[in-house]
């Protein structure tokens, strides 16, 4: 399975209210209201960490063990996807191993 690099839409507004943001895509009107768990996930989507490496950045803050946390950090990525807070995906980016001199 491709491994997927998840990014936020670069043309969402995005406004922080404590903990928790509110979400404002232009494009289709949608205004999104994110708790304080999906904020922090949505933040990290930057397109630099896979879904596993979030899940481990995430499970290490929380003192948790990532195998627990990976599922709901993947509802969490369907749901952006579903609401189109993210970038289409790029099945193409992968990381390449290093070559061996």
């Amino acid at each position: 399975m491709p491994r997927s690099f998840p990014r936020s839409r670069s043309d969402l507004t995005v406004v922080h209210l404590d903990d928790e943001s509110v979400v404002y895509d232009d494009e289709s009107g949608d205004l999104h209201h994110l708790n304080p768990t999906a904020t922090i996930v949505l933040d990290l989507c930057d397109g630099s960490s896979t879904i596993e490496e979030l899940s481990r950045t995430i499970a290490d803050v929380f003192g948790m063990h990532a195998d627990r946390v990976e599922p709901e950090i993947r509802t969490l990525i369907r749901q952006f996807r579903r609401g189109k807070l993210l970038e289409p995906a790029d099945r193409s980016r992968q990381r390449l191993p290093l070559a061996a001199s």
